[in-house]
C-alpha cells in the first residue's frame, strides 16, 4: 500500500489550468515526464479531496482515503488519452467515487445484516447502474434552483462564477447551496 502525505494547499496554487492542460497534451503524446508530473497533480488533489471526507467524519479511516485515492489514479491512468477537459472530468470522478464508495460500504453493512437471515446477494453491474440511475434521481426531486446549479456544475461543467452569473447570485452564495446539495443528495443517499 502506498502510504500518502497531505499535500499543502501551496502545490495546488503552484500550477495554473493552462499548466494541466499543457501537461495532459504532452502526456497524450508520449511525453513521460509530463504524464508524471501530471500524475503527481492528480494524486495530490484527489488524497486532499478524500483526506477531507476522513476528517469530516464521511470515511471509516485514512486507508480508505488513500484505496480512492489510488482508484481515481488508475482511472486517470487508463483514461488520459480521451480526456477532454480534466478539470471536469477529475471532478465528477472524484464525485462518483466517493458516491459509489459511500453506498458499497452503506450497502455492505446492511447486507452483513440481511445476509445471517437471507443470504442476499447482488450482481455489480447491476448495482453500477442503479447508482447513476439513482442519483439522477436525487437531483430530480431536488428544488429547481438547486437542480440547477447541480446540473449547471456536473452536466454544463461550468465554473462557480459561471453559475453565479446565470443563476444572478453571488459566487459565495453559489458554492454554499452546491456544497450543501451535495451533502444532502449523500443523505439521501443512505
Amino acid at each position: 500500500m502506498v502510504n500518502y502525505s497531505v499535500p499543502s494547499k501551496s502545490s495546488f496554487l503552484k500550477i495554473e489550468k493552462e499548466q494541466v492542460e499543457a501537461l495532459l497534451t504532452k502526456s497524450k503524446n508520449g511525453d513521460s515526464r509530463s504524464f508524471e508530473k501530471l500524475s503527481i497533480h492528480i494524486k495530490d488533489i484527489s488524497y486532499s479531496y478524500f483526506i477531507s471526507k476522513y476528517y469530516s467524519g464521511k470515511l471509516n479511516n485514512k486507508d480508505d482515503a488513500e484505496d480512492l485515492t489510488s482508484g481515481v489514479y488508475i482511472s486517470f491512468a487508463e483514461q488520459y488519452t480521451s480526456i477532454n477537459n480534466i478539470e471536469h472530468w477529475l471532478r465528477r470522478v472524484l464525485f462518483l467515487t466517493f458516491v459509489n464508495w459511500y453506498k458499497k460500504n452503506k450497502r455492505r453493512a446492511e447486507t452483513e445484516f440481511d445476509e445471517s437471515y437471507h443470504n442476499i446477494e447482488a450482481g455489480s453491474e447491476a448495482n453500477d447502474k442503479f447508482d447513476v440511475e439513482k442519483i439522477i434521481s436525487l437531483v430530480n426531486t431536488l428544488s429547481e434552483e438547486k437542480q440547477s446549479i447541480i446540473k449547471l456544475r456536473f452536466w454544463e461543467e461550468l465554473k462557480f462564477s459561471e453559475i453565479a452569473e446565470k443563476t444572478n447570485k453571488s459566487e459565495a452564495a453559489v458554492k454554499k447551496m452546491f456544497y450543501r446539495t451535495i451533502e444532502e443528495l449523500g443523505k439521501m443517499i443512505e
